[in-house]
């Protein structure tokens, strides 16, 4: 299914002779359905295979009833897909509690890409659930990032500003978003180095705004790709297995109490596999 949506979205389906981008659009009777089709392009690929998980209380930050943070790993998307037969986080939450009898209640206003780990924080009490939101849209959320890049030629400052207007991806079924462009929004992440390394950097980055892939456009942006993003990188999984962006830390108010509740998550092992791969190569 998610291939028949990438298809339409690419603009290979005509209706009465018109293309058709929008994949949930119905069509009426007697309209004329035109699809240009390789069978072969419809098979699932490979290499998107997502890696198998069971959300068990390990994975869990944080909960009191009224929030769920889990630590999400790699390969694994935050909501469910237009294929149902793929797993996501979301879903393996909504598992989780129904077993423990605590019903299925699961709102998240976050999203992480499926090859970013770290935290990700669901609202499992309908009362907590207006105010996490509010806090979301209203920049009451303060996320921290850390990210392994690659190194530029000339070093930038400890410490910078990325500011940068972002538009939504372009249509063609490109996930890419753009810096600039007549419909682009106002897009700002504070970025800190944390460590340099002989070739690549370790930072932190703060998102002051929400965009779709806001980070990772950014560092690109900054002259400092992540090591491992296929979309945004140059060295595709050259130097890393997967995308290296971690969730490192979010901290806000608590929807019901009003007071401050930080949470944090640990470098899964494979970030830390190359990290210490990159600073033995300095040595």
């Amino acid at each position: 299914m998610a291939r028949v949506r990438a298809l339409v979205a690419a603009g290979g389906v005509r209706v009465n002779g018109q293309v058709l981008t929008a994949a949930g659009r119905p069509v009426r009777a007697g309209q004329r359905v035109e699809a240009l089709v390789r069978p072969e392009l419809l098979r699932p690929r490979a290499t998107a295979s997502d890696r198998p998980f069971r959300l068990t209380p390990a994975h869990v930050l944080f909960h009191d009833g009224a929030l769920l943070a889990v630590d999400k790993p790699p390969g694994l998307p935050t909501h469910a897909t237009a294929d149902a037969s793929r797993p996501s986080l979301v879903g393996h939450v909504e598992s989780f509690l129904a077993a423990a009898g605590a019903g299925t209640y699961v709102a998240v206003h976050q999203r992480l890409d499926r090859d970013t780990s770290g935290i990700v924080l669901f609202a499992i009490d309908p009362r907590a659930n207006h105010d996490l939101a509010r806090a979301f849209s209203g920049r009451e959320v303060e996320k921290t990032y850390v990210a392994l890049t690659a190194r530029p030629a000339i070093l930038p400052r400890r410490g910078l500003i990325v500011s940068a207007p972002l538009s939504a991806p372009a249509s063609g079924g490109s996930s890419r978003v753009r810096v600039g462009g007549e419909s682009a929004k106002v897009a700002e992440t504070e970025v800190a180095v944390r460590e340099v390394l002989a070739d690549a950097l370790l930072v932190e980055a703060r998102p002051l705004t929400g965009r779709k892939h806001q980070v990772r456009a950014h560092l690109a942006h900054a002259g400092m790709p992540i090591l491992g993003d296929t979309v945004y990188g140059h060295d595709a999984f050259g130097r890393a297995p997967r995308l290296m962006l971690h969730a490192r830390r979010l901290a806000l108010p608590h929807p019901l109490t009003g007071q401050p509740l930080v949470i944090e998550s640990p470098l899964p092992a494979d970030f830390e596999a190359v990290l210490a791969r990159l600073r033995s190569a300095g040595r």
